[in-house]
């Protein structure tokens, strides 16, 4: 989905009324549907089942949104405004009669296991600081989210408080764990800090607002998954991309397991992972029977070619002398895109490697700081000055993963706070490598990679019952539907 200041989408929704393709009670019905169809989709809320419906409603259209939606589900609804429903929008009013079938209360609710609280206070127009009775309904609403197990907080358009261009929070602001952006995104939603406050990104297209060329980047939704070529039926293994994989150290294998595994799971037609012999007898014994465990003496023995994508890096440990030159010259060497991850971009930052072309990086913070110690400005500042300098694709990790290549920007929004353990990187390097070999371009493969162990994530997630951490093992397992 596409990036666009407020205005944009504002002046593209009038000119649409203007010209009587629709009314906004008309654009607001086909809101609602697309939201419910988008519910029971989203894993972070389609598993919930909520025993009660809170909103939050303003005076205008953002809430006849969130009461639609409300209207919806089949069960008791409490509503909780800064004003009567006589006092909404007409458009809003149409909504909230939708709940006349609905056991509606107006008191404030206590906390409660399984609550779905919708956020449709004000919508993405609104800026400065919240006045009452906005600002105490505000923090009523995360009052009740934190003190309500196994609830959900979802936003319409925009949390309340934030301001959708710029993602300030001159006050008190809401703190979702799902942001439903209508049409596009607004700039503010992906601005670092931001995250906390907006959660995961639910695009909510709306193909009749006519939006103008994009500039300020995309988020990655399910349509990148249309990049994947799909099979001939008369496709085998060498036609699906082979992946070589350096990886691997005492103390370290599971991360090499788990890079393996990943690359199976999303695809490659083969997997080779090189190891030095030390490490062979443990990793031999672990990885799954399908990946080719190769042991070499020195990793001068790695061949260039053979292979669609390599990957190096994932428990790679701190290699010394020979065989930090041994790395540097298999990169040297390599003719087909690189994966650099984990210790392969600590040894890249520590010896001031040079990158060969089509390489994909994937650091974290704490690596990014390392490889590009000068940086400054924002998160997509010093990646697109990064990526421009080196010629590369680089992946900034964190809670609203960054893809650029130094002029096209994409954003990742799935997965979440419960993938915050180890060897979430492991997988998704893996991931990247396998798609490059099947012959997606770098920039794809980074998306689409991070897309897809997200989604994984998220699925894991509401699987197994919402729990607080999702292994990383488990988004491989999940990897395979993903990407079917």
């Amino acid at each position: 989905m596409n990036i666009h200041p407020c205005s944009v989408i504002r002046n593209a929704e009038q000119t649409l009324f203007a010209g009587g393709v629709t009314t906004s009670a008309g654009l607001m019905a086909t809101v609602v549907d697309r939201l419910w169809q988008a519910v029971q989709r989203e894993p972070e809320l389609c598993g919930l089942q909520p025993q009660r419906v809170v909103v939050y409603a303003g005076r205008g259209n953002n809430a006849g949104d969130a009461l639609g939606l409300a209207a919806c589900f089949d069960c008791p609804v409490t509503l909780r405004s800064v004003c009567s429903p006589g006092e909404f929008s007409p458009e809003s009013r149409e909504q909230f009669d939708q709940l006349a079938a609905h056991e509606v209360s107006m008191e404030r609710p206590a906390p409660q296991e399984g609550l779905l609280i919708i956020d449709g206070l004000l919508g993405s127009g609104a800026t400065g600081a919240l006045r009452e009775p906005y600002a105490a309904l505000v923090q009523e609403l995360n009052e009740l989210r934190e003190q309500s197990a196994r609830s959900c907080t979802l936003s319409i358009d925009v949390p309340t408080g934030l301001n959708a261009d710029t993602g300030e929070v001159p006050g008190v602001a809401v703190r979702a764990d799902v942001t439903a952006v209508i049409g596009c995104v607004k700039p503010g939603m992906v601005a670092d800090g931001a995250e906390d406050f907006v959660g995961r990104l639910l695009c909510i297209p709306l193909p009749e607002v006519n939006l103008p060329e994009c500039s300020a980047g995309r988020v990655a939704t399910s349509e990148v998954l249309r990049w994947l070529p799909r099979r001939a039926y008369s496709c085998f293994k060498n036609k699906a991309g082979r992946v070589n994989i350096v990886a691997g150290s005492v103390g370290y294998v599971g991360a090499a397991q788990m890079c393996a595994e990943a690359a199976l799971a999303a695809g490659a037609g083969l997997v080779a992972l090189y190891c030095h012999e030390d490490v062979y007898p443990f990793l031999a014994v672990r990885v799954a029977p399908e990946v080719m465990v190769c042991p070499v003496s020195s990793y001068r023995e790695v061949p260039v070619d053979g292979a669609q994508a390599l990957v190096v890096g994932p428990g790679l440990g701190r290699q010394k002398g020979d065989e930090v030159r041994a790395l540097q010259d298999l990169l040297r060497r390599c003719v087909v895109p690189v994966v650099l991850d984990a210790d392969g971009l600590n040894l890249a930052a520590e010896y001031g490697w040079e990158l060969p072309a089509q390489s994909v990086l994937t650091p974290h913070p704490g690596e990014m700081k390392r490889l590009f110690p000068d940086g400054k400005g924002t998160r997509l500042e010093q990646a697109g000055d990064y990526a421009q300098r080196h010629a590369c694709t680089l992946l900034l990790k964190g809670a609203r993963t960054l893809i650029t290549d130094g002029r096209e920007v994409w954003y990742n929004s799935t997965g979440g706070p419960y993938m915050a353990n180890g060897g979430q990187g492991d997988v998704l390097a893996g991931c990247i490598g396998a798609l490059l070999a099947q012959g997606l371009s770098p920039m794809q493969a980074a998306v689409v990679g991070a897309y897809s162990c997200g989604q994984a994530a998220a699925v894991a997630h509401m699987q197994t019952g919402y729990p607080r951490a999702i292994r990383a093992t488990d988004v491989v397992v999940g990897l395979g539907c993903v990407l079917a």
